[in-house]
């Protein structure tokens, strides 16, 4: 019946991975009207290095941003007269 695939970041530990696959189960089995034991639910653990997003690698490191936001100080507020 139902296989539920979980891709996660290497360095969980045993007790996550069987309380992930505990819930996910048991809401599995609850939406799909199935028996528990009818779910499988298999969970891999990935290095960073080889999990990319944007076109980067997750453990490269992050870029330093500007912030660009303006202060809410100069951000006149609704009711209030400009200054």
């Amino acid at each position: 019946m139902p296989v539920v695939t979980v891709d996660w970041w290497k360095g969980n530990d045993r007790q996550k991975r069987a309380d992930l696959v505990g819930e996910l189960t048991a809401t599995v089995a609850r939406i799909a009207g199935c028996p528990a034991d009818a779910v499988t639910v298999l969970v891999r653990d990935i290095e960073q290095d080889h999990w990319g997003r944007g076109g980067v690698l997750a453990d490269a490191p992050a870029p330093v941003s500007v912030d660009r936001s303006p202060v809410l100080a100069d951000v006149p507020h609704q009711g209030s007269a400009p200054r």
